[in-house]
């Protein structure tokens, strides 16, 4: 019997008809240059309407900020710690990864802290997590892509005629493609795109926060109650305590996210620095004694969030053949960066519609 496909979690949408798969004769081929959310999204929900369809990313995994990070025999989801929902088609895709098993909604307690002290609970807002860790959702989506990864595009050089050659860091040729989709943050969308100012321009004005993220595993549960919080007056603006089914051990995991003024000022420290700072910071609005982790490191994302996000959902040039998306088009979230996926594969799928039907 054949091997059944991964399914994409995706509902059916314009650019996976059989309507369109049809009508095209001639596919061009696509890099995607990216392999979080957004681009993970765009990959898939073009899947078999183009031939040579590739995703690069320049890490050795894919998912960006749902990644997970591993120090030893512990884990930590280091970056986005769950998601909402507000857009309808949204929410049909994350019907789609409830039914795969792959998310589920979060019930944990959340509350406010100022000073140690619980100000205010945070129950009515509906969020979801990944199962068993955040980055499940990147890796069933990329069960369905071509993906490249610990590849750094870094050059883009547009062939005479038409369509793009691919170089990596150090310049070793990746490859020639009709059509290119950058999905990553903004500033490295303005670096690529320097001669197309459609797609530059826009890009280089969005301006992203910077946040320190500390991962610290104890030994023994910690004397909190609640799973998370949003810390009030602190160098701290999140704090989350990480649970996982398949975990190697029982330690007590706390991902500690520093503010965006804090990250700034300390975006040039050593990391010890910043790693006692940021526990310094994690006694003090948890109002606990001091222990000392079994594990502890640190990250920093120099391309956290975006301040002013663009109004497009996706930017796309077709003189040149190339676009570009991500969660600094429109909303600063996982939602905002899987619409803006699904945005970009519309607008390549209109182009190839008008130019190799």
């Amino acid at each position: 019997m054949p091997r059944k496909q991964p399914r994409s979690g995706f509902p059916s949408s314009p650019a996976n008809s059989r309507h369109f798969k049809q009508r095209v004769k001639k596919k061009p081929s696509v890099a995607i240059i990216g392999a979080g959310l957004a681009g993970l999204t765009c990959c898939t929900a073009l899947k078999g309407l183009v031939k040579d369809l590739r995703i690069f990313e320049k890490t050795v995994t894919p998912g960006g900020r749902i990644g997970c990070f591993r120090a030893g025999d512990y884990e930590f989801n280091h970056g986005a710690q769950y998601f909402t929902v507000n857009n309808p088609l949204f929410w049909n895709i994350v019907s789609a990864w409830q039914n795969e098993g792959i998310v589920r909604p979060w019930d944990g307690w959340i509350v406010e802290l100022q000073k140690g002290q619980v100000t205010n609970s945070d129950m009515a807002t509906q969020r979801f997590v990944g199962v068993p860790r955040m980055l499940k959702v990147a890796e069933q989506l990329a069960l369905n892509c071509d993906l490249v990864t610990s590849a750094n595009i870094s050059e883009m050089e547009q062939q005479a005629g038409k369509g793009w050659r691919l170089f990596n860091e150090r310049g070793d040729y990746q490859g020639a493609y009709d059509i290119v989709i950058i999905a990553t943050a903004a500033q490295q969308v303005a670096d690529l795109c320097r001669s197309i100012p459609m797609i530059s321009k826009p890009a280089e004005n969005v301006d992203m926060t910077i946040c320190w993220s500390g991962m610290f595993a104890f030994e023994k549960a910690l004397n909190l109650p609640y799973d998370a919080a949003f810390v009030l007056d602190s160098p701290l603006s999140w704090i989350s305590r990480y649970q996982v089914a398949d975990a190697a051990n029982d330690a007590d995991c706390w991902v500690l996210q520093a503010s965006p003024e804090w990250s700034q000022q300390y975006v040039a420290s050593f990391r010890g620095r910043v790693m006692h700072a940021l526990l310094d910071a994690f006694w003090e609005a948890t109002d606990l004694g001091a222990e000392k982790p079994v594990s502890a490191s640190v990250h920093c994302w120099r391309h956290a969030l975006p301040i002013n996000p663009i109004s497009e959902d996706s930017l796309f040039d077709e003189s040149a053949a190339i676009g570009a998306c991500g969660d600094w088009c429109t909303a600063p979230r996982i939602e905002g960066a899987v619409l803006s996926g699904f945005s970009m594969a519309d607008r390549v799928m209109k182009y190839v519609h008008k130019h190799y039907d």
